[in-house]
This record gives C-alpha cells, structure tokens and sequence, in this order.
C-alpha cells in the first residue's frame, strides 16, 4: 500500500548531532513528497518555539509538527490538536507529585504556550543546556505561582535512571498522566492520551490512512511503540542495537549523513 505519511522523530534521527540538518535536501524532499500527495511529520519532544524556528527554512503545507511529545500538533503555523495538562493535573503535579521522594531532588521544566518555567537555584549547568532547546526559559521562584497553559512537564535525571523512573512514574501516576523517555536522561510527562505515537494515529485517522500507509524513523525508546505500529518502520543505523532489533527496518546511513531523508528518497521517491 501506497506511503502517505512520514513521521520522524529529531534528535539523533533527523538532525545531526549539531541540530543542524541538510537543508537544501529537506526542501527538495518535501516538494517531492507534496508533488505525491504524502506529508511529513516531524515529532519531537521539543516546545513548538523551538521547531517552528528551528525548520523556518523548510516550511511547507505538507510539513506537519507535532511537538512536545504529542501534546500540540501544527500545520501551515496553525494548532490543530491541543493536548495540554489541565489545570488541576499541572496543581496536582505542583504540590503534591513532585514532592515524592523519587522527584524531590529531579530538576522540573513546565513548558507552556507562552514560555517554559523552572524554579530558581537550578545548576548553571542544567540551564544552559535546558537553553538550547526552550527558546524562552524563565526562572521563577514557585512553579505552584505558574500562569500559562501547560503541555508537558520535564523532569531531568540520568540516562541510566530514566527507565527506571519513568516505571515509577507510570505505576504512580496510575493512568493519571503518561510519562514518556525522551533520551539524554529527560522524562516527559503528558496527558495520558498524548504521545508521538497517538498523535501520528490521530493525523492518519484525519486522512483515512491506516498504519500501511505510515513510515517512521526513530532512534530511542520512546520511538518504538512507533516504529512497530508504522507498516514501514525504520530505525536509524546509529540506534543502540536494541532499537534496531525492535524495528523492521535499519537505514543504510545514520543521522549525521542524512539517513531519514536519504532513506525516503531510495524508498518513496525513486
């Protein structure tokens, strides 16, 4: 069955380790895949902000995002799925979840519509890399004195520890929330009906596509609910074996020479 939908997650699957990506190759790809009636999806845990002026040169009405982990999903500058926290989950998390012993000491973002938010007197360390992924990060005193609808909330622990935590999340959270590894010893936590992989599901529900007519490429964990609902899934050839062994495809090159867009040039387009 005929490919119609991409979806392919960023870091260490589409980007390179930079975050930069062959810009020139994207545009050339996405006219191929409008020209074929097939629409891109990039899916990330990363705020909206930060895709939208990440891919300002690639923007194209067959380029979809769906950003921080499910939780908003755009075409064409527009939301069109809006998956945030109520307000009584983001109080709840605030003044009661985070206080466990298990988060007490983690470093907590709550990335909003307006801007993201973390408490004072985290490491200097945390906040100029937690800089180079939310374009507005604020510091204040409370996250319990927050104003702003929330999408997700971030949690930072080891990479070693994340799977670990985020099963401890879950069977706390109790189908409450979702968490989800993001990779690089981030955790996100979402609506439990929000995730890359019900947002692709929701986007082929709105075309009439069924899984057939879905590619994917990922590289961690959390792609490979994904990737194995995807009638095409590829994992990238720089993923951890495991990964690859839970895909049913591995690219031929890995993300630091392009592998996702190379991989839908020899697969959809020749």
């Amino acid at each position: 069955m005929a490919i119609k939908l991409i979806a392919t997650d960023l870091n260490g699957t589409l980007l390179h380790a930079d975050q930069s990506y062959n810009q020139p190759l994207m545009r050339e790809v996405l006219a191929a895949l409008r020209a074929r009636q097939i629409t891109l999806v990039l899916a990330s845990g990363n705020e909206y902000a930060h895709l939208r002026d990440l891919f300002a040169d690639s923007l194209a009405p067959n380029l979809v995002m769906v950003a921080e982990n499910g939780a908003s999903i755009y075409r064409d500058g527009q939301q069109i799925f809006d998956g945030s926290l109520s307000a009584a989950d983001v109080d709840q998390f605030v003044s009661v979840d985070r206080h466990q012993d298990f988060l007490r000491h983690t470093y907590v973002i709550l990335t909003g519509e307006r801007a993201s938010y973390t408490e004072l007197g985290a490491p200097q360390q945390l906040i100029d890399a937690a800089e180079a992924y939310y374009d507005n990060l604020q510091q204040v005193e409370s996250l319990a004195t927050v104003d702003d609808r929330i999408k997700k909330i971030s949690v930072s622990t080891t990479p070693d520890q994340a799977a670990e935590l985020v099963d401890r999340l879950n069977t706390y959270f109790d189908g409450r929330l979702r968490a989800h590894d993001s990779g690089y010893g981030v955790i996100d936590i979402v609506a439990a009906n929000v995730g890359k992989l019900p947002a692709i599901q929701w986007l082929a529900q709105q075309q009439g596509l069924t899984a057939a007519n879905i590619m994917a490429f990922g590289d961690g964990v959390n792609d490979v609910p994904l990737l194995q609902f995807a009638g095409s899934g590829f994992a990238m050839a720089n993923a951890d074996a495991t990964i690859q062994a839970a895909a049913q495809h591995v690219t031929t090159v890995d993300n630091e020479h392009d592998g996702v867009l190379k991989t839908i040039q020899q697969v959809v387009l020749d």
